[in-house]
This record gives structure tokens, C-alpha cells and sequence, in this order.
């Protein structure tokens, strides 16, 4: 991509929409230095100007969304730009080019082009009918064309970029939600399967051991228990693949599309203007077999990407065609008007001092022009001839400026959506390992130690029972959440199931809990940092004992930590990923290492507004108005 190119990427809506703005107060001082010249009055002016205002409200962005006031000026446009027939007749260059505007900017595309070809065959027709040469109705067709598809192209961009820019986040939200939506089948149909099967399972052995049949009840605990060992391992085998980027479709661009269509249109009208200059003279019509081929060739370069050579080659077909050709032949000088769209290939194809280099040498060819041939045409006509340059040149700079900025939107808007669903995968993996990891840690653990109670203790092995159904059914709620991206943990309810836990593995363990009531934020973030804490502690140590400890200190920081033994005869454990990531995700303070005797311990800490949710869930990207709770530096 060009560094033009990229430099469009910045080009804010009101950029924009001030080039159409620029374009449309250069047709119209056109249109006000060529009355000028004309001699027109100034009473005939105001009335031949009189469908400009309508044209302006058409225009404006603040109608674009209230069609009755939109139809309504297109009629009232179509009304004012037939009233000076009626007044002043036809004395007076009518150029019916604000209706065809008004048409294509107000109307679907499939009824406005029937209707803007229509106006056209009607603005040569009736130059027919009132008895104009065949160069002065082909050249009021051909302005009238070229000036309305300038208006309506950069119109219909600018509503592009503004469109794009007020939807930026728009495909991002909408690719997360699909995701979502595609992701929560998917665990549903393999996680919340087996945690039903789990349930199932649990539910039968209860049955069987209060029927008094412990050996069937040992087997179904049994089965529950590798059920939940693979499922575990499925988790965390989707965890993982969830951390990978999904490849998405991009969205189609249609703007460079029409941008190219709109710039070759105004090609060949101008072109038609110049052919037409040499037709209409018998004696001048071999002048076509230099003029045919050279238009060709250049509207064919100026359909091509933008370079320098491009430039160079499309200078060599039309400047010595115009002037000196124009000297030796005068019909020739009607190629001048290709000079524009040369400046404009020139201001996107090269860099400056080159660029301005070309702009200043085609102005003096131009000003030369008026002079060489004769006639010299007054001030207002040669201002007219000049801005009317600057017009076809302002037309290829905005055109190609403004597609490829619709062009680096589109593909912003995909690269975010991209991002956007890549991180919503990765939270909804993280998630899935640091919520229902646990739970499925201590369904297989206390499982396990309900099968050895069936027989000799019967009474607390249902009790386990219960308890694990209980934890099942909540897990299958909490899978719902991490989907939904609006996680809950309650901290009374995970200090007592981490209690449950470590006893159930023969952990002496005991927790002491002094801070009061916590917003929702620090109490799901604390919730899931001792939940993924004390899973490892069973997974990575050889702990006998346990204790946790949550106190709020000064400044009303909340402090977790979770010291353990046993990590001597392990080996010192290193800080897991899933801690690590936990602390980036709630906003949390992390800090882990061994102490003497053996012994390993987490330390947390939060602080944070008690309106700030929790940093599990939601996304970063808009999706869910979610915030962590503030991170601190440690």
C-alpha cells in the first residue's frame, strides 16, 4: 500500500464530506463566472440559481435519515430548475445538472439511473429542438452528466466514510455475539453433556446406595469420576484450541467499484466533448484518428493504480495533443480538458516536489492556451476554463482518495472484528479453565472419596453425594455465564467448597475471612484466584495442611493468601499460567514463592471502585461495558 494510501487512513468523515463541499462551491462558481461572461443579468442570475438551495439540503447529512424533507426537496429542485423556462425562456445556459444530482443522491440506484439517462436524453433533445449546433447540445449533455456524477459520487463516498466511521466498533460487537452464540452450542453439546452425564451418574448411585446396593453405587461413583477426569481433560484441550485465531471472511468492498465506474463515466463524457469539438467540422474529422486513439489510451492509464509512469505516459498522449497540437490545428484544444484529470493522476500518483512540479507546468500550459490560438477569452471565461481544471482535477484526487479510504476502514473494521473474536476465544477459554476446572477437579477428587465411603459410611458418603450434584448443577449454570461473558462468583460459597475439597484430600486446612462486604468486582476476582489456588495446590504439591486468609487493609486493599506445605517433596512449584492470567484479567496484584519449612504460598491483592465489574468475562472491545478491577504495578 502507498504511503498516500496510508495516509488515508486518518482522513476523519468531516475531511470528507468537505471535499464534496469544495467540488460542489466550484460548480457553482463555474456556473456564476460563466453568467458573468454571458452577460446575464443579475434577476436572471438569482432565478437560474434558484435550485441550488434545494440541492444543498439534499446534500446536507443532517436529512439523510428523513426521507419526507429529502423527496420534498427533490421535487421542489425539479419545480425551481423549470421556472426560469417560463420567465427568461431559453436565453440562458441551462445545465439541468442539479436534478440529476438531486435524482442520484436522493432516489435507489435502480430507479435513479433510468431517470439521470432520461434527463439527459431530455437536456439533448431539447437543445435540439431550440436549434443549437450539434458541439453546443453534445457539450450541455455532457456537462450536465459529467458535474452530476461528480456531486453524487463524492456525496455517496462521504456518506461511505461517515457510515463506517460511526459503525466502527459495529462489526466487531456483531462477529464477538455470533461467536458467542456459536461457541456456547458447541460447549453445550460436548461440556454440558458429560456435566450432565456426571449428574445422571451421581443421581443413580445415590439411588443404589440408599436401596443398600454399595457395590453398584461404588461403580457409579467410579464412572462419574473418570467422566469428570475426561471431561477435565476436554476442557482444558478447548481451552487451549479457544487461543487460537479464527480465520474471518472479509466484507465485501463495494466502493472502489463505483468510484472507478463514476471516474470512467466522467472520462468519456469528457471525451465525447472532445470528439465531438472536432466532428462537427467536416474538414477537421481526420484530426480524429490522433484524438480517438489518444483519449483511449489515456482513460485506459487513468483506470490503472496510481504511479508515476502513469502519469508520465498520460502527459505524453494529451499535453502535446492540446498545445502545440492546438496551434496547428484548433479543434485540438478541446484535449486541454483532459489536462485536469492529468493534475489530479499526478497530486495521488506522485510525491512531492514532483507532484507540484507537474500542477504548476500544466497551469502555465493552460494560461499559455488562452493566448495561443487566438481568440483570447475575457476574465470570467478564462477563470471559468481554469476552475473548471482545477473541478476534473479535484474530481481524481477526492475519488481515489476517498475509495482508498473506505478500502483501509473496511479492512480496519475486519481486523478488529478479527482481533475482537480471537480475544473473546481466548476469554472464553480462560474462563472455562479457571471456572469449571475446579469444579471438575473436586467432583473427580470428592468422588473418589464418596466410592471408599459407600460401604463403611454410607450416611456421609451420600451426604457427598448431595453435595457433588449440587456442584454439578452449579457448574452447569457457571457455563452458561462464561459464554454470556457476565461471570458471578460468590467468595463465601468458594472458601467453603475449597474447605470441602482440601479435607476431602486429607488437607488440614482452615480459613480465615475479615473483610466485610466486597463489591461484586473484588469478590468474583477473589472467588476465582482461591479457586484456581487451591487447584493447585492439589495438583502440584504434596500438602497436608492449608491455610487461607482474606483481610482488607489500609486504603482498603483486599489481601488473599493461600500458604500450603509440602511443596519441599514436590519440588517448588512455579506460578501457573492460570494464576498469571486470572491477576492480568481481574486487576490483580500477584505475588508467589516458597517460605521456610516447605511451605508455598499466593499472595493477591485488589483494589478497585466497588462499580467496576469483575475482569472475568466480557471483552475488552466493546462488546460488554467491562472493566477489571485496577491493576496495580508489583
Amino acid at each position: 500500500m502507498s504511503g498516500y494510501a496510508r495516509s488515508a487512513e486518518d482522513l476523519p468523515p468531516r475531511i470528507a464530506r468537505g471535499m464534496l463541499w469544495t467540488a460542489l462551491g466550484l460548480l457553482l462558481l463555474v456556473r456564476l463566472l460563466v453568467w458573468t461572461d454571458d452577460g446575464v443579468p443579475p434577476e436572471s442570475m438569482a432565478l437560474t440559481a434558484a435550485p441550488y438551495p434545494p440541492l444543498i439540503l439534499i446534500l446536507m447529512r443532517r436529512w439523510r435519515a428523513r426521507p419526507r424533507v429529502r423527496y420534498g426537496a427533490l421535487v421542489a429542485l425539479a419545480a425551481l430548475s423549470l421556472l426560469p423556462f417560463a420567465v427568461i425562456g431559453t436565453g440562458w445556459e441551462w445545465l439541468p445538472w442539479p436534478v440529476a444530482a438531486g435524482v442520484l443522491c436522493v432516489l435507489p440506484i435502480r430507479a435513479a439511473l433510468p431517470l439521470f439517462t432520461a434527463i439527459l436524453i431530455a437536456t439533448g433533445a431539447g437543445g435540439v429542438l431550440a436549434g443549437e449546433a450539434a458541439d453546443a447540445w453534445h457539450w450541455r449533455v455532457s456537462a450536465t452528466g459529467i458535474d452530476s456524477l461528480i456531486v453524487f459520487s463524492l456525496y455517496a463516498l462521504a456518506a461511505m466514510v461517515t457510515d463506517l466511521h460511526a459503525a466502527h466498533d459495529e462489526q466487531a460487537r456483531l462477529a464477538t455475539l455470533r461467536e458467542r452464540l456459536r461457541v456456547d452450542g458447541e460447549l453445550r453439546a460436548t461440556v454440558d453433556a458429560d456435566l450432565r452425564d456426571i449428574a445422571g451418574t451421581l443421581r443413580r448411585a445415590a439411588q443404589r446406595a440408599a436401596s443398600a446396593e454399595p457395590g453398584l453405587a461404588r461403580d457409579g461413583l467410579r464412572e462419574a469420576t473418570a467422566t469428570a477426569r475426561r471431561a477435565l481433560a476436554g476442557i482444558r484441550a478447548t481451552a487451549s484450541g479457544y487461543r487460537a485465531a479464527v480465520p474471518l471472511a472479509s466484507t465485501p468492498i463495494r466502493s472502489p467499484r463505483l468510484a472507478r465506474l463514476i471516474l470512467l463515466a466522467v472520462l468519456l463524457l469528457q471525451a465525447e466533448k472532445a470528439v465531438t469539438r472536432v466532428w462537427v467540422v467536416p474538414r477537421d474529422r481526420p484530426l480524429l484518428f490522433l484524438v480517438i486513439p489518444a483519449l483511449t489510451g489515456a482513460i485506459v492509464l487513468f483506470m490503472r493504480p496510481p504511479s508515476p509512469w502513469r502519469v508520465a505516459l498520460i502527459a505524453l498522449l494529451v499535453v502535446p495533443l492540446a498545445w502545440p497540437g492546438a496551434v496547428l490545428a484548433e479543434p485540438l484544444a478541446g484535449v486541454y480538458q483532459f489536462w485536469g484529470f492529468l493534475i489530479g493522476a499526478a497530486l495521488v500518483g506522485m510525491r512531492p516536489p514532483w507532484s507540484w512540479a507537474v500542477v504548476a507546468g500544466v497551469f502555465g500550459l493552460t494560461i499559455l492556451l488562452f493566448f495561443f490560438p487566438p481568440p483570447v477569452p475575457s476574465l470570467p471565461g478564462a477563470a471559468a476554463n481554469l476552475i473548471s481544471e482545477i473541478i476534473l482535477a479535484w474530481v481524481v484526487y477526492t475519488l481515489t482518495r476517498l475509495a482508498d479510504l473506505v478500502v483501509l476502514l473496511r479492512r480496519a473494521r475486519d481486523d478488529l472484528a478479527r482481533a475482537a473474536v480471537t480475544a473473546e476465544r481466548t476469554r472464553i477459554g480462560r474462563d472455562l479453565h479457571d471456572v469449571l476446572g475446579f469444579s471438575l477437579s473436586a467432583v473427580a477428587l470428592r468422588g473418589e472419596l464418596a466410592a471408599t465411603l459407600v460401604e463403611h459410611d454410607p450416611e456421609r458418603a451420600r451426604s457427598e453425594v448431595a453435595t457433588l450434584i449440587e456442584l454439578v448443577e452449579r457448574s452447569r449454570s457457571e457455563l452458561g455465564s462464561i459464554t454470556s461473558g457476565r461471570i458471578r462468583l460468590l467468595l463465601s460459597r468458594e472458601v467453603d467448597s475449597a474447605l470441602e475439597v482440601l479435607a476431602a484430600a486429607g488437607v488440614d486446612a482452615d480459613a480465615r475471612v475479615e473483610t466485610g462486604a466486597l463489591p461484586v468486582a473484588v469478590d468474583t476476582a477473589l472467588a476465582a484466584m482461591l479457586r484456581e489456588s487451591v487447584t493447585n495446590v492439589l495438583r502440584h504439591s504434596d500438602a497436608r495442611t492449608c491455610a487461607i486468609t482474606i483481610t482488607r487493609g489500609p486504603g482498603g486493599v483486599v489481601r488473599l493468601s493461600v500458604v500450603n506445605d509440602g511443596a519441599a517433596s514436590a519440588g517448588v512449584p512455579r506460578l501457573g499460567s492460570g494464576l498469571k492470567g486470572l491477576a492480568e484479567r481481574s486487576g490483580g496484584r500477584l505475588s508467589a514463592g516458597p517460605r521456610p519449612g516447605g511451605r508455598f504460598e499466593v499472595v493477591a491483592e485488589f483494589d478497585g471502585p466497588a462499580s467496576d465489574p469483575a475482569g472475568l468475562g466480557g471483552d475488552a472491545d466493546g462488546v460488554d461495558p467491562v472493566a477489571g478491577v485496577q491493576l496495580g504495578d508489583r
